[in-house]
């Protein structure tokens, strides 16, 4: 066997070995866009149990998050609590947007999450402070939420 043969196996088996390599990586690039979903999907799920705990745990809040939500008139003090309970509920729904496109949640659990949004954003009470508030999200939440509004 001369040089040249020993040459050409090993040019094959780099390539084989390069082939075998990318092979691998697609295969975890895969697997992590998979985790990164799973992770998406959990975090949402997370950040909603939270607030809905809170609701759960303190029936004064629950009770004013339903007299804040169907545009009852509220005290100085239990708007300003409103407003916060609506700041932290909304940037949970913008984190789902923003989840959504940018392909880390699932058409099917957009779907999920757009129900949700779309159940709480339609009480006049939300709108009410919606129209006070909503420059402190993106343009493209906004955007969307507007939209929605119209549908």
């Amino acid at each position: 066997m001369n040089w040249d043969a020993i040459g050409a196996i090993g040019e094959i088996l780099g390539a084989l070995a390069v082939v075998l390599t990318l092979g691998y990586l697609a295969i975890q690039v895969r697997q992590n866009t998979h985790g990164m979903k799973v992770a998406a999907k959990l975090e949402i799920d997370k950040q909603f149990t939270s607030y809905t705990d809170l609701l759960l745990n303190d029936p004064d809040l629950f009770e004013l998050q339903t007299r804040g939500l169907t545009g009852q008139e509220l005290s100085t003090i239990d708007a300003a609590k409103f407003s916060l309970l609506m700041q932290r509920l909304t940037w949970n729904f913008s984190s789902m947007h923003y989840q959504y496109m940018t392909q880390e949640l699932s058409e099917e659990d957009w779907h999920e999450s757009r129900r949700l949004i779309k159940w709480i954003t339609a009480s006049g009470g939300f709108r009410s402070w919606w129209e006070t508030n909503q420059i402190n999200f993106s343009y493209d939440f906004r955007n969307y939420l507007n939209q929605s509004f119209k549908s």
